[in-house]
This record gives structure tokens, C-alpha cells and sequence, in this order.
């Protein structure tokens, strides 16, 4: 229990009348005081015996919330109490010390009371939501208690994902992939398998309208179908390569490509200048567990990644090779401009500002509002996608 700035005025205005009375001899000042005392200790005593047996659930939605998109939080308070529950003073903390507080009336026993804020994820990572804290007070506005309803939930905020167009890779010498002729009839998918979110990229044609009416979400139906080529996609993690902002739309473009590749129907790889052994994706599940791995990914000293694009030119040969880096220094740039012949398509994506002049066939990523275009523009066959055909 506290006393509210109401209460410490109170209290000091007691602290006043006595002294006057003492010093002025008047016994209406000491009646004033003792009357003034009586009161704040009564809202005490209330505020400090008064219980409450509130239940506070807390859900965010969307599930898979994005970096740059906002997320709504709702709560629901229970009233689990015989008796009617006094105002209440809902504060739910957040990061940065900020926080979301709205005031309850008074509930009815097993009422609820729903709740509902919008949180801004401004960045992937990690996101903490409360402790979130019910403060009660008298009716007098003199004295308050807090107790603590809910624990704090850590939610993960997921990179931003780009509308790329499909990637479909190249058929070669890889023996990952089937021959072609298995590829062209094997692409349409009709086999119904499950119902799945509705991510950037699905075709509507796709979308379960029954099914998205009962669960208030876009649901789609997810086709298994046989994955015949093979898509290697390179995030170099290099403290060196960017500033943090580059980092981001490298984490972000990394992710955009490994679904516009899953889209395209083909076999994934992926690697970080980091990792010496690439995660390979047939599922999206594990696509989906990538996904979840980008969004905690930070940069590292380890490796390189002109020794990862060596080591996958080893073992492959056709397909198609995505290198995602910073500012691109000589060295990888010239490991590139050595393997040019080795994959049907290659394209590699500069997520910093360049310091000085690239190849035309790279696409520069500093702008976000422009990269889907110059990453479709790269896809549908330009000089920057097929730099083996120059």
C-alpha cells in the first residue's frame, strides 16, 4: 500500500493543522487534524484488506509476428471473486519503459472484462511483453496497492518478409536434381496434404474460404509435391560487411529468397558464412524452423563466406546460387565472378550501400521500397540473374 499524491497532501495538511493548533491554542485545528488522520488511515485499512482473485490471460496475434508490422495484444481479466471488484488500474509494462494502462469498472463475480492494444514490432528479435500490474485504490483516491496478475511473455518478432517472385532452379549436373521431364509433371501439386497460414506469396486460388470464415485468418491448402531442383541460398554474417541496418535487410532478403525459392517448388539449401554445414528445407516446417533461426541470427566473426561459396561450387553444379552479403569486398567479389559458369542462375545481393562500383549483374538492396522489383527484375531473366549468359 502507498499513499497517492492526494494522500501525501492529506497527510501533510495534518502535519500543518497540528503544528498550528500548538501554536495558535485553537482545539477546532486539533479536531481538523484528528479527522483528517482518521480518514487517510481508513483508506488505508481499505485499501490494504481489499483481495482480489482476478485471472489475466494474455494472447498475441499474429502468431508469427514481423519485424515492421504491429502486433494486437488482448487481455482478458476474470473476475474469479464472490464479491463485485473494485476500479482497477490495468498497467501492462513493456519495453524501453513503455507500457499500455487503461482503468476497469468495477466487475461482477465470474464477469469478464476484454482488453485489447496494438504493439509495433520495430525490429526482429526478441520482444518482451509485461509484467503486467493491477493497481486498486479507494474511493478517495488516497491510498493504492498493486499486485502482480501476469508474468512477463517473451514473444519472437520474425524478420520482414519481401513479395519476391518464385525462384525455380536451373537444371544441371547436381544430383540432387531429377531429370527434367520428372520436373514438368511434377509441378502442379494437386495432392491435398493440410491447411497452413496464409503467407506473402500464396495464390488466392489457393485459399480455404470455409475454413479462413471459421478461424477469422486466411488459411491456404498446402500441396505436397516432389522438389527436383536445388536452390542454395548464402547469408554472409560478417560483423565487417554492414552497419546494422544493412544486417537487417541482408536478414530479410536471406528469408524473402528461401520462400520465393520454397514457392518455386525446389529443394532448399542454406548457409551462413558462419555455418560450414547448409540446413536443407523439402518442408515448411522447416522452412517455418529457419525462419525461427533468422529471427534470433546475429553476426559473427566465424568462417567466411568466400569459403562457403568455394565449398558449395564443389558439390554443385547447376541449380541456383543466391549470395546475400554487405558491402562486398574484392576478394568475394572475384570468387564470384570465378564460378559464373558453374550454376544456371546466380544472383547476388548487396545489402549495404555500395563504397564503390559494382557489376551490373548484382542487385543492390538499399532501399527497401525497391529491392522486390530489382529482385524480380533479376529472376525473370535479366543480366543480373544470368551473368553466365554475358
Amino acid at each position: 500500500m502507498k499513499l497517492t499524491r492526494a494522500g501525501l497532501v492529506l497527510v501533510v495538511a495534518v502535519l500543518l493543522l497540528v503544528a498550528a493548533a500548538r501554536l495558535f491554542g485553537l482545539m477546532e485545528l486539533y479536531i481538523l487534524a484528528a479527522t483528517a488522520a482518521v480518514v487517510v488511515a481508513l483508506t488505508a485499512l481499505y485499501t490494504s484488506t481489499t483481495r482480489l482473485d482476478v485471472a489475466v490471460s494474455r494472447t498475441a496475434t499474429p502468431a508469427r509476428l514481423r519485424a515492421g508490422t504491429t502486433a494486437r495484444i488482448d487481455l482478458v481479466l476474470r473476475n474469479r471473486s464472490q464479491r463485485k471488484s473494485p476500479v482497477m488500474s490495468v498497467y501492462d509494462q513493456l519495453e524501453d519503459g513503455r507500457g499500455a494502462s487503461v482503468h476497469v469498472a468495477p466487475l461482477n463475480s465470474q464477469e469478464d472484462a476484454r482488453l485489447a492494444y496494438r504493439l509495433p514490432a520495430r525490429s526482429r528479435g526478441r520482444l518482451s511483453v509485461g509484467p503486467l500490474d493491477i493497481t486498486l485504490g479507494d474511493h478517495l483516491g488516497l491510498t493504492t496497492t498493486t499486485i502482480r496478475a501476469a508474468r512477463l511473455t517473451e514473444m519472437i518478432v520474425h524478420p520482414k518478409l519481401y513479395n519476391l517472385a518464385p525462384l525455380v532452379a536451373v537444371a544441371g549436373s547436381d544430383p540432387a536434381t531429377d531429370q527434367q521431364q520428372i520436373r514438368s509433371i511434377a509441378t502442379s501439386g494437386e495432392e491435398f496434404f493440410a491447411l497452413r497460414p496464409y503467407v506473402i506469396g500464396d495464390e488466392l486460388k489457393r485459399v480455404n474460404w470455409k475454413a479462413s470464415a471459421r478461424t477469422d485468418d486466411l488459411v491456404v491448402r498446402q500441396d505436397e509435391r516432389p522438389r527436383t531442383g536445388r536452390v542454395t541460398i548464402l547469408l554472409d554474417v560478417s560483423p565487417d560487411a554492414y552497419d546494422d541496418d544493412g544486417f537487417e535487410r541482408a536478414v530479410s532478403a536471406a528469408l524473402s529468397a528461401l520462400y520465393a525459392g520454397f514457392h518455386g517448388g525446389d529443394t532448399l539449401r542454406f548457409a551462413t558464412s558462419a555455418t560450414p554445414t547448409p540446413t536443407e528445407i523439402r518442408t515448411r516446417s522447416e522452412l517455418e524452423g529457419v525462419d525461427e533461426q533468422l529471427a534470433l541470427i546475429g553476426r559473427s566473426r566465424e568462417g567466411s563466406i568466400v569459403q562457403r561459396i568455394e565449398e558449395v561450387t564443389r558439390s554443385t553444379r547447376g541449380g541456383t546460387l543466391v549470395v546475400i552479403g554487405g558491402s562486398f569486398d574484392e576478394s568475394l567479389q572475384k570468387a564470384l565472378e570465378r564460378i559464373l559458369g558453374s550454376f544456371g542462375l546466380l544472383v547476388a545481393v548487396s545489402c549495404q550501400r555500395p563504397r564503390r562500383q559494382m557489376p551490373e549483374w548484382f542487385v543492390i538492396h538499399s532501399d527497401e521500397n525497391n529491392f522486390p522489383m530489382k529482385w524480380n527484375n533479376a529472376v525473370a531473366g535479366s543480366q543480373v540473374a544470368r551473368p553466365s549468359s554475358t
